[in-house]
């Protein structure tokens, strides 16, 4: 059996139990393992958490095997039938008609009332797969994400009870972790830029042209003293404008949890860790 340990916040469980290595009377020889390409285990905000289960036949055509008539995935009972959805079986490539409730083919047993065959509680699916050529896919969907640990898994088919195997599903416990996360945006900064220009008169510098002349009487020109001259000079300039932004954070908030005197975050991702991408990966569908 595989170890389902590389996934976020997916304790140690297997994902993968094998019911034809169980000896017995007669055996149910099938292998159920849980399809991490199509399950979403650690949901993002606003997503569902997805759970599908590979149901597949390695029996042969003996007397020793036997078809299967239900099986139960043992989801705690704490789990109410509204936070259930989209509930999907496929036989054989065929999609089946799914009614979920009492007296359905799917069905949430508790402690209270179990499955009658196999006494066991947890969700049932009432659809027959044969022993040689059976193969039948499980997705079911929870609005509201559960930690992920070892639930039972029963099987029942030809007056023959098959349990003890675990495999990795939803629990009572709620998800929760005080993890990092980072927020990207893209955007588009402007800024207005005016350009004011400017002259600098500089020292006058007065040079005389020639030798003074002296004239009798008062011959100066009436113009106020003033002399006028205009100089232009084409200009370039250059505005270096540095853009960036600045992340405020609003204001946190907390959702309390589990309070112990033990360390119970023993199981918990180290915050320099946190960051790195890890990718899964399941054995395919057959």
């Amino acid at each position: 059996m595989s170890c389902l340990c590389n996934q976020a916040r997916v304790p140690v469980c297997n994902q993968e139990i094998d019911y034809s290595t169980v000896p017995g009377e007669r055996i149910l020889p099938f292998q159920i393992s849980l399809n991490l390409t199509d399950s979403i285990l650690s949901p993002a905000v606003g997503e569902n958490q997805r759970f599908c289960y590979d149901v597949v036949a390695v029996g042969e055509d003996s007397s020793l095997y036997a078809d299967l008539s239900h099986l139960v995935l043992g989801i705690c009972d704490g789990i109410p039938a509204e936070e259930i959805v989209n509930i999907t079986v496929v036989i054989n490539d065929v999609p089946q008609e799914v009614v979920f409730g009492e007296g359905g083919n799917v069905e949430l047993r508790t402690d209270e009332n179990p499955d009658p065959p196999t006494g066991c509680p947890g969700l049932k699916f009432d659809f027959a797969l044969d022993k040689v050529y059976g193969r039948m896919r499980i997705c079911i969907e929870l609005t509201v994400a559960r930690e992920v640990a070892g639930i039972d898994v029963c099987l029942f088919g030809g007056s023959t009870i098959a349990e003890g195997l675990r495999i990795c599903g939803p629990t009572c416990e709620k998800q929760t972790g005080d993890c990092p996360a980072i927020g990207y945006q893209r955007s588009t900064v402007c800024v207005p830029v005016t350009v004011t220009p400017f002259a600098r008169v500089g020292t006058p510098i007065t040079s005389c042209c020639g030798a003074p002349v002296v004239t009798a009487g008062d011959v100066c020109p009436r113009n106020g003293g003033v002399c006028r001259f205009t100089i232009s000079q084409q200009i370039c300039v250059a505005v270096p404008v540095e853009f960036g932004a600045r992340a405020v954070a609003g204001t946190p908030s907390v959702q309390c949890g589990e309070v112990s005197s033990t360390n119970i975050c023993a199981d918990c991702t180290p915050a320099d860790t946190a960051f790195t991408g890890k990718q899964s990966t399941s054995k395919s569908f057959r």
